[in-house]
């Protein structure tokens, strides 16, 4: 069988024509701040990171699983404060089971670390969180489950939804019901119906 039959690039001008080869996965996040401190005290606080490599005064590596590392913080006296006008990365996203973002949440808000905002996206329910350096973190549940084709099709039905954006959530209500035995399915349809907006914080404008 001919290369061009099996769809082979035949040159290897073909093959920087042809679209992007995806990753297997995002590996890790890196972060430089002047607050070295405070950041490494947050993240261990935040995602139970543990350090993997320390550079001393100048960066630190951690991990929350087997690789070798999934967070790395530079210390970098120099920074500025961040401009919410620049343009840059928008925020980073983490993944739990519902149980498990359930007992983050209560295990962050002993430790007076609260979401600014939770809201239910249709495909997922997130709690937005800040660092020390003013970046946005976002713990999410896929509210269809480990079944990633849902999710995708929800999404693209929000394509023609008058709400693409989703509902806002007060996690204390959204808690409550998770406590009294809800499942991900009745919380996901609960919340997106609005039965826990009262009292949820607004969209944030600008």
């Amino acid at each position: 069988m001919s290369r061009q039959m099996m769809g082979t690039p035949q040159n290897e001008e073909d093959r920087l024509d042809e679209a992007g080869i995806p990753p297997t996965q995002l590996h890790h996040i890196a972060f430089k701040t002047a607050r070295f401190l405070e950041m490494r005290e947050f993240y261990r606080t935040f995602l139970g990171v543990h350090p993997v490599l320390e550079v001393e005064g100048t960066a630190v590596f951690y991990t929350f699983d087997l690789a070798h590392h999934r967070l790395v913080l530079f210390h970098d006296p120099t920074c500025t404060e961040q401009v919410l006008t620049s343009a840059g990365m928008h925020h980073v996203a983490f993944i739990y089971s519902l149980d498990d973002l359930m007992r983050v949440y209560q295990r962050l808000k002993h430790k007076s670390l609260l979401p600014y905002m939770a809201m239910n996206h249709g495909p997922n329910t997130s709690f937005y969180y800040r660092d020390p350096d003013n970046n946005m973190l976002e713990l999410q549940i896929d509210n269809y489950g480990p079944d990633l084709r849902k999710g995708l099709e929800a999404l693209r039905a929000l394509q023609t939804s008058s709400n693409p954006l989703g509902v806002m959530v007060n996690p204390e209500t959204f808690l409550a019901a998770w406590q009294a035995g809800a499942t991900l399915t009745e919380l996901h349809e609960r919340s997106y119906a609005g039965e826990f907006a009262e009292g949820a914080a607004p969209f944030p404008i600008g």
